[in-house]
């Protein structure tokens, strides 16, 4: 929020207050008419609103001063707190918060806090955010009477209100500044005051006197191009101001104004009312120069100097290689004019293609700004820090990027000028050392003598002469409509129908061409320059032109001489006559009237009192709400006239813009400004309208005009208190008030939000009501509990598209949080995430949260943030000591009070709660759920691949590498880290995918990636390879327990010696790799190959390990070869700690960290980042940064997640190995790694797993490790070191099922064709081509007849039956061990009387809709009968039948004969009934709905299909299929459906094109196909009745059309198919067959 300061000049003299009340009371009675319901509301405010605030005696004048009127008024208005010193708030959230008044004995100086945003800026720059929502327009029109009527009922008039006095937010909620110089409606001045009651005043119409001085300088203009010549300033209805500049006719050269000047002189023009009408006809007759003309034009448009966003525009009016020639064609942009018509025909056409359609929302246009922001900083680079330049030009200082001189920068930039080039010679000045002065043509010796020339050719007679030509690009009629686009001049700001809030842009005042100035006056201006004092600029080109016309001819006779001059004069006279039909044309279209030729216009003034002052307010109400409507379809309205004028202006705007007006407001307007102003009627009915009309009478729902909907003061209520909480945390609050507050807001939200939803049920009733959820969902105390508890009511009322569009961003930044809070586990429990896949639908769930669940599952967000973050002053001054004891009473602070919330559903055993569900325990629940769930394929697909990418990460960096203590060994290894207590969750994960599915999980799955890792990390070892070297370590051996006996011996050769063991430790032992974690990551990889074969020697057995384990031992040990003979200092160093040798050496991490004040010079210099521009294909340097040091902690977290992108160290480490780090360097870490130590452990247990004698055998160098083991022994300090786990411990804490897993269940393991299913599916991308390979999975044997209709429901393992036998079956799919296994149904339905042959999902109620002739509602996940719902006898059967889609909760149900029901599931009635055909069409065979829910098709068994609007009814059109019946009809986009007939040909049609439609046939096949299916990806599958089955893919078109034709097998199909049903993310087809059976294939 901003500050708006407002001053009010005191008057001295003491006001009388008048009081006479000769009103009877007088109670309404139930039947009053409407004329005493308004007669009361006249005596209700006139008695109990007006009467108690001033009334002491009846009849008895009250004197005060002005300043206590005033503080009066205040108090009424504002809770003044004289404890509160920060802001005053006012009982109404509409009212500006009020931060301070001071007063003194000549003025009383307000302060207030204000929002950036006015109702004038919505209507003028965002137009369509009311034009888009009506029922925004119309919820600011109920703020604002409410505000009205709060100001009334404290006995005070608001005064002339304009747009620019109400601000808006971002949520569209409206803020009122006080008016308090002029809400004194009831005071007069007394007689020794009268004197002043002839002053000019904005609000003459509320008093007769005036609360401020005399009109000072401010509010005057100065229109002069000189300073010392004055203006002539012609009052026009008051306060209309027509400027004319008086310039010396001698004058040759123009003396430009300073740089205060002209922006003094603007911002008067800014303040002060002026008639466009009479401007434009003072700047046709000369009487305004070109330059001032211009300034006024960027004021009306509300162009701001100094903003970059918004700065004034002027043209470029030639290139500066020449003074007078080479000018610019001012008839097309400068954008035309240096980008070509080419290219602006490129970047249209584009924008209109489909291609761009699918890919952006951008609509066509030619150019988005006609001056930007950057371009506004190039011209002004030499007056503007470098900081600001760096910031919004390029980031990197270059001073030769800059244009040097005026002339370059002309053909640099495609955008208009400023005015600063017109006379500010400072603008050529550099205040950089690096960058010279900006250079001015060579015509010119100083910057002041090309601003001087330069001005002088803005007003020289060839630019007056088309600079109405400029005018229509900038600011008139080719800025829209088919003129902008013959002028390419479409700017997107007008054309994207943005809705977001903006206080700048382009602005259309004009909708006709301009006029251009009158020749004749033009010329006789020249002629008479030294006899008549000019009214315009004398220019060189002006004298120039002058002496080529009065120079003599001396060949050319007199004769001639006159006939040329009166061919010149009777052509000046036609073009002076076009331009009054121009002048006529525009002023009558675009302002609604002509030119006046009387000044003198004067309307009376109002009677001062409160009942015609209420009155009054609400004229200017009127006159805003037309304002508000007319700003938005590109109409100019003066912001600045007074009070009469704007009434004036008002009524004229009213008569001749009649039918833009929408027909909700004309009653009102009518009302308000018409009405209203006849005082002097005797007709009773006008006399009420007069004198009783108040705020009330439109907020009655009884009596208003408005057509508010009956939920606005539901709605008001929630928004208002919503909106008080915001303003109280402006107050100065301790964080204990504070966050009572943010308390408060989330108990409205939670208690409010629902009931509003099922109120607010039109999706623009939804709009209003967003804002606020969406604040409340980023909101980062309260907003994850919001989010949990409202998102799935929100979602059920949106639908599945608006939820996405309006949620799925939030929704996964909540999921993704920088700060943990105790809340935030909730959101990954199973509920929550059902809600999820339930609103968002599956397909969008797979694709954006299954990497939030799995880097929430790692652990790394599990710290959570207790300190609840609010804005205290208090809480920065904290001492670090005390930081531990704010964060405990925070956490108790943050735990909710009973009599706030539901303890129930929010705080029951919160501590317990925080303890046990850790976010990554609740992800591992939900992923393990979800992996039963999908299945094998979207298991494997979804979360199997990213959870082997995440559990690499979990070994990044240093400190996932450092030792744990004994107590904490998740894996069972010697050398436990803290990295395994992150991965030991992930793979709990990966693990669940091999109890549920099988070991081929391991074979087929986990295999081939922990080769490739290990081959990738021997081709070239980085961070990310390091890591993903030691997990797949850790993870092989986790996964080798569930390897049953006969696979670990077929497999055990290879891969898992020669291609995992082997290859890992030829890395290990390699002198020519550097490990980038030094020699840590390589010894604990090689204690984690120890870990492995000590497992497998467990699982082998003594014997066993003798006979196929000796390979692997012999290669371990010869590793040890590697290392240099052992001395006696070597030999001390062996005995060493991982941590201790690392401290020692140069180049390890733990020395780098140790040395963090040099950490600047120890990594190096800085380095910048070059990228290339997509756009302009230009290379931009970014700031310099520096090289990720392993201290780095904010680094360090980023690597841990999967969404972004791997470090650059990644790709340029490896290629700094061979110049940072020596063969030295290498064979250290190697002596580090294969130390005595772990020689000893290795030796000792293997003794023990195999014998000694068969380890001596083995080992070459056993002498030498015998006198290690015997040094080791004899130094019990070594060998009882904390980070150091004996290994027959490990050993012996290792129980049979950490050996080998012992499978409870293996129903669903794959084998057979499920295994090729699963083997074929997983490894195909998303889009790849549906490829049919008819491999049966299951059959479903439940039905005794022909099985007619098929539903699979949304969730990928349900799928619905309905057959002649009259039964309704409900499945569950499942994969099993064995193919050849019959599946039975879940449940089952048998109420119908006919065969069921349609059958529908609800999404919006997740209720089935099936229909045998009558309609039953069924719930398919608990197995009941909803509602059912039957014709009468009088009318037919329903033939056909779909689903709404969401949220709507209709069914469609078409009869036989063509009428179409809508029956609405939730309240169980008929909605409504339309009727589809124009004539006899047949009977119903298939209806559809798109996708959208905007039109339907219905197709009938003569051919015919007919195309209707759901939401109004009206038929869009009827088409007839060349042949047969239509057999089916189904949507496959919004605006596309197919039709499939019966002599087998599939046409595809578009319903935008129903005129002339032109169908495309898919294909003609020999058998009637009615089975057609279209998938995710655009393609066509259609079965026919002869069992053949053909996939259409690549539809961009016909010709390059590919099909796959088959016939289903007899052994898959026995009989005929019935029935066909997709499902869509599996990638599997369901074919029903006319003897019952259902059967699953792939």
């Amino acid at each position: 929020m901003s500050s708006v300061t407002e001053k009010i000049f005191l008057n001295d003299g003491p006001f009388l207050i008048k009081i006479t009340d000769t009103t009877v009371d007088e109670q309404l009675t139930e039947n009053a008419s409407l004329r005493m319901i308004l007669q009361w509301y006249e005596r209700h405010i006139y008695r109990h609103l007006y009467l108690p605030l001033f009334q002491t005696e009846s009849n008895t004048p009250i004197k005060c001063s002005h300043s206590d009127a005033l503080l009066a008024a205040i108090e009424l208005l504002y809770n003044l707190d004289p404890t509160n010193t920060n802001v005053h708030l006012s009982s109404t959230a509409n009212l500006f918060p009020l931060k301070s008044y001071t007063l003194t004995q000549q003025t009383l100086l307000l302060t207030y806090e204000s929002w950036s945003y006015t109702l004038r800026d919505l209507s003028t720059y965002s137009p369509y955010a009311l034009d888009g929502c009506h029922l925004r327009l119309l919820f600011i029109i109920y703020q604002l009477l409410k505000t009205i009527l709060f100001i009334h009922q404290r006995g005070l008039s608001c005064g002339p209100i304009q747009l620019t006095d109400i601000h808006i937010n971002e949520r569209y909620w409206i803020q009122l500044k006080p008016r308090f110089h002029s809400c004194l409606a009831t005071i007069e001045f007394a007689s020794d005051c009268s004197t002043l009651h002839n002053n000019n005043n904005v609000d003459d119409d509320y008093h007769n006197h005036s609360l401020s001085k005399p009109r000072s300088r401010t509010s005057s203009a100065s229109f002069s191009s000189i300073p010392k010549q004055k203006p002539r300033i012609s009052y026009l209805n008051d306060d209309s101001l027509v400027i004319t500049t008086k310039i010396s006719p001698r004058t040759t050269t123009i003396l430009h104004s300073s740089v205060y000047h002209v922006e003094h002189r603007y911002e008067t023009y800014c303040r002060t009312h002026i008639d466009i009408v009479e401007l434009i006809k003072q700047w046709q007759l000369g009487h305004i120069s070109n330059f001032d003309y211009l300034l006024i034009l960027n004021a009306l448009s509300g162009r701001k100097f100094h903003d970059p966003n918004n700065h004034l525009i002027f043209p470029w009016i030639n290139d500066f290689t020449s003074s007078t020639s080479n000018l610019r064609d001012l008839s097309q942009s400068k954008y035309r004019l240096n980008k070509g018509d080419a290219q602006l025909d490129l970047t249209y056409n584009y924008y209109s293609s489909s291609l761009s359609s699918l890919t952006t929302n951008i609509v066509p246009h030619h150019l988005s700004e006609h001056l930007s922001s950057i371009t506004y900083y190039v011209y002004k680079a030499r007056r503007t820090e470098k900081r600001t330049l760096c910031d919004n030009v390029r980031s990197i200082w270059v001073p030769n990027e800059y244009p040097s001189s005026i002339g370059r920068l002309y053909f640099w930039t495609p955008e208009e000028c400023i005015p600063e080039f017109f006379y500010d010679s400072s603008l050529f000045q550099s205040i950089h050392e690096d960058l010279p002065d900006l250079l001015v043509p060579d015509w010119c010796s100083s910057p002041e003598e090309f601003v001087e020339k330069h001005r002088q050719l803005l007003e020289s007679r060839e630019i007056s002469e088309n600079i109405h030509l400029w005018i229509d690009l900038i600011f008139g009629h080719k800025l829209t409509g088919e003129s902008a686009v013959e002028a390419k001049n479409v700017c997107l700001p007008l054309v994207d129908h943005h809705e977001d809030l903006r206080n700048g842009g382009i602005v259309q005042l004009f909708l006709k061409p301009h006029p251009p100035r009158f020749l004749a006056s033009t010329r006789q201006m020249i002629e008479n320059s030294s006899l008549t004092p000019t009214t315009r600029h004398s220019t060189i080109l002006d004298e120039e032109q002058t002496r080529k016309i009065r120079a003599p001819s001396a060949v050319s006779s007199s004769r001639s001489n006159e006939s040329i001059l009166l061919a010149n004069e009777l052509n000046d006279t036609f073009s002076h006559l076009d331009a009054i039909e121009q002048l006529l044309l525009l002023t009558s279209m675009s302002f609604g009237r002509l030119p006046s030729s009387s000044l003198n216009n004067q309307t009376s003034k109002f009677t001062s009192t409160f009942l015609h002052a209420c009155q009054r307010d609400l004229q200017y109400f009127g006159v805003c709400l037309l304002e508000l409507i007319l700003l938005g379809k590109q109409h100019y309205i003066s912001a600045n006239s007074n009070g009469s004028q704007r009434l004036t202006t008002a009524k004229q705007l009213l008569d001749n813009n009649w039918h833009l007006i929408p027909i909700p407001f004309r009653t009102c307007l009518s009302l308000l400004l018409m009405d209203l102003t006849n005082e002097n009627e005797n007709n009773i009915q006008q006399q009420i309208s007069n004198r009783a009309i108040n705020v009330a009478f439109f907020l009655n729902r009884w009596t208003t005009p408005f057509p508010f909907p009956f939920y606005f003061e539901e709605l008001y209520r929630f928004i208002h208190q919503f909106e008080q909480f915001d303003q109280q945390l402006l107050l100065n609050l301790t964080s204990i008030q504070q966050k009572q507050i943010h308390d408060n807001k989330f108990y409205l939200l939670l208690t409010q939000i629902p009931s509003l939803l099922l109120s607010l049920h039109t999706q623009q009733g939804h709009e209003l009501l967003m804002p606020y959820i969406l604040h409340g969902f980023r909101q980062p105390i309260y907003g994850i509990r919001c989010i949990y508890s409202l998102f799935n009511p929100i979602a059920i009322v949106l639908g599945p598209d608006e939820s996405r569009r309006q949620l799925l961003t939030l929704i996964q930044s909540a999921l993704n949080p920088d700060k943990t809070t105790i809340y935030h586990w909730r959101c990954f429990t199973r509920r929550f995430i059902i809600q999820l896949i339930a609103r968002f639908n599956l397909t969008k769930f797979l694709q954006c949260f299954p990497i939030l669940l799995i880097e929430a599952c790692s652990g790394f967000k599990d710290e959570i943030n207790l300190r609840i973050e609010i804005d205290d002053d208090s809480n920065n001054t904290t001492s670090d000591s005390n930081v531990e004891t704010d964060d405990t009473s925070n956490e108790r602070s943050d735990t909710l009070t009973p009599q706030d919330y539901d303890t129930s559903a929010f705080e029951a055993n919160e501590d317990q709660q925080h303890s046990s569900n850790l976010l990554s325990d609740s992800s591992v629940e939900s992923i393990i759920y979800l992996q039963i769930k999908l299945g094998p394929v979207l298991g494997c697909k979804y979360f199997g691949r990213h959870l082997l990418r995440m559990l690499a990460l979990c070994y990044v960096d240093d400190e996932q590498l450092q030792l744990l203590s004994s107590d904490k060994n998740p894996f069972k290894s010697i050398r436990p880290i803290r990295g395994d207590l992150n991965a030991k969750k992930i793979i709990d994960c990966l693990l669940s995918l091999i109890q549920n599915y099988g070991e081929q999980i391991i074979l087929l799955f986990y295999f081939p990636h922990l080769i490739e890792t290990i081959r990738v990390a021997n081709h070239r070892l980085t961070i990310r390879t390091e890591s993903g070297l030691l997990s797949g370590i850790v993870f092989f051996k986790c996964i080798l327990p569930y390897m049953s006996d006969s696979t670990l011996m077929t497999h055990l050769t290879d891969p898992i010696k020669n291609r995992i063991i082997h290859s890992s430790l030829s890395l290990l032992s390699s002198s020519a790799v550097h490990f980038p974690s030094f020699e840590r990551a390589r010894s604990i990889c090689a204690y984690r190959i120890l870990d492995v074969l000590f497992l497998l020697s467990l699982r082998l057995g003594y014997e066993s390990t003798r006979l196929y384990m000796n390979d692997s031992i012999r290669a371990f040990f010869a590793c040890f070869q590697s290392t240099h003979e052992p001395t006696d200092d070597t030999n001390r160093s062996r005995t060493t700690s991982i941590t201790g040798s690392s401290t020692n050496r140069p180049n390890s991490p733990t020395s780098l960290s140790s040395h963090n004040t040099h950490a600047s010079s120890i990594d190096g210099d800085e380095y910048c980042r070059i990228t290339i521009d997509s756009i302009t294909n230009s290379y931009k340097i970014d700031s310099p940064i520096k090289p990720r040091n392993s201290h780095n902690k904010q680094a360090r977290s980023a690597s841990h997640s999967l969404l972004t992108a791997p470090f650059m160290e990644d790709d340029s480490s490896s290629l700094s190995t061979t110049n940072t780090h020596t063969r030295e360097s290498i064979q250290q870490e190697i002596d580090a790694t294969f130390t005595s130590e772990l020689a000893c452990t290795a030796f000792v247990q293997f003794c023990r797993l195999c014998g000694d004698q068969h380890m001596n055998s083995l080992v070459t160098r056993n002498d030498t490790i015998y006198a290690w083991i015997a040094e080791l022994t004899s130094k019990p300090d070594v060998m009882s070191r904390n980070d150091s786990i004996s290994a027959s411990d490990v050993l012996i804490s290792i129980r049979d099922r950490d050996v080998r897993y012992q499978y409870t269940d293996e129903n669903r393991f794959l084998r057979k064709n499920w295994l090729s299913y699963w083997e074929h599916e997983v490894g195909r991308s998303e889009n790849a081509i549906l490829s049919f390979k008819q491999i049966h999975l299951q059959s479903f044997i439940g039905h005794t007849n022909a099985v007619r209709s098929l539903c699979v429901l949304d969730d990928e393992s349900t799928f619905i039956s309905g057959g002649r036998d009259q039964k309704l079956l409900v499945w569950k799919v499942e994969n099993q061990n064995d193919n050849a296994t019959k599946v039975e149904s879940r449940w089952s339905y048998s109420g119908y009387r006919k065969s069921v042959f349609a059958i529908s999902f609800l999404e919006s109620l997740r209720l089935a809709a099936t229909c045998d002739g009558s309609v039953h509602i069924l719930d398919p996940f608990r197995g009941q009968l909803v509602y059912r719902y039957t014709q009468s006898k009088e009318t037919s059967a329903f033939a056909a039948m779909a689903a709404m889609p969401a949220p709507s909760t209709n069914i469609l149900a078409a009869t036989s004969d063509g009428i179409v029901r809508f029956l609405d599931v939730r309240t169980k009635a008929l909605a409504y009934e339309w009727k589809t055909t124009l004539g006899a069409g047949g009977q119903v065979k298939t209806l559809a709905i798109s996708p959208n829910a905007h039109a339907a098709v219905i197709g009938f068994t003569t051919g015919t299909v007919s195309v209707f609007d759901v939401r109004s009814g009206g038929i869009l059109g009827t088409l007839k299929v060349p042949e047969g019946e239509v057999l089916k009809a189904n949507f496959y986009s919004r605006s596309r459906f197919f039709t499939s007939s019966g002599d087998g040909s599939i046409f595809l049609w578009n319903t935008k094109e129903l005129a002339q439609a032109t169908p495309t046939l898919l294909k003609l096949h020999t058998d009637p196909a009615p089975f057609v299916l279209t998938t995710r990806s655009g393609e066509f599958i259609v079965a026919t009745q002869t069992n053949k089955l053909c996939i259409y893919s690549n539809m961009k078109g016909v010709a390059q059309m590919d099909c796959q034709c088959t016939r289903l097998q007899s052994d898959n199909i026995k009989g005929t198919i019935s029935s066909m049903a997709l499902f869509p993310e599996n990638r599997l087809l369901l074919f029903g067959s006319d003897n019952g059976n259902i059967e699953l294939l792939c």
